[in-house]
Parts: structure tokens; sequence; C-alpha cells
């Protein structure tokens, strides 16, 4: 165990007219950014919003926050979740993008509103997390 891993979830709105290029550049940027630091992630977005968990060494995480937090691509940020981890939930997506299937497009996960998310989970990933994307992703 890593004594300074370190978890966040955050929720958020999408600016409107949010573009399929303005979501690869996050994609892009995430991962690539992630690799570097250590970052393991998972972003959810429902076409109106955004909820992504971040986990890696509490330094680094909180630096990649606080780029978010002044991205322009979204606002209304709201964090849901910090704490200390015993182990990484994703450890091994650099930045896994899921969203849900309003009519159109892909990703890299795909799923339509009714489609179970814990079947697309590993299964270590505790429950609670689970509920929390689930909500999330029915919100639409």
């Amino acid at each position: 165990m890593s004594n300074d891993l370190f978890r966040l979830i955050y929720v958020s709105t999408a600016r409107p007219g949010l573009s399929e290029e303005d979501m690869l550049s996050i994609l892009n940027t995430s991962q690539s950014n992630n690799d570097e630091r250590r970052i393991t992630g998972y972003l959810v977005h429902n076409g109106d919003n955004f909820m992504q968990l971040l986990e890696g060494p509490r330094p680094e995480v909180a630096t990649i926050f606080g780029r978010i937090l002044e991205d322009d691509r979204h606002g209304g940020v709201v964090r849901i979740l910090a704490e200390q981890a015993d182990r990484r939930v994703f450890p091994d997506w650099s930045m896994n993008y899921f969203r849900v299937d309003q009519g159109g497009g892909n990703g890299w996960m795909l799923v339509r509103r009714d489609d179970p998310i814990d079947s697309l989970m590993p299964a270590h990933v505790p429950r609670d997390l689970i509920y929390a994307f689930s909500k999330f992703i029915r919100q639409t």
C-alpha cells in the first residue's frame, strides 16, 4: 500500500456546445498527463455533465484537480469525494472514458442508459463507487 495514494471524484457541467474534438482533446491530454504523473482515472460524460475519478499520489492529484478547476470546457465543479486509498480502483486506466449513448457517436466505453455499469467495471471496484457512477449515468 502506498501511503500517499489519494482518490478524488468530482462532478461538473459541460460547456454548452462541447464538441467531439473538445472531448478528444480532453482525453488525449488527460491520458498523456496522467501517464507521466502515475494518475489513473475514469471519466464519464452524460452529454450535459461530467463525473471523474482520479487516483494517484496526493500532490499529483491536487495538481491535476487544480487544472481541472481552471478548464473553461466545464463549470460548476463540485468535489464529491476526496480520501486516502488503500489501492487503486482502476490500476490499468490512465484515463478511461465512458459516454452515455444519446443517439450517436462513440467512445472508449459506450453504453446506453439502461446498461448496467457494474458489468463494465472490474470486479474489485467498491460497490459504493459503482452505485455513484450508476446513479450519475441514469440522471440523463
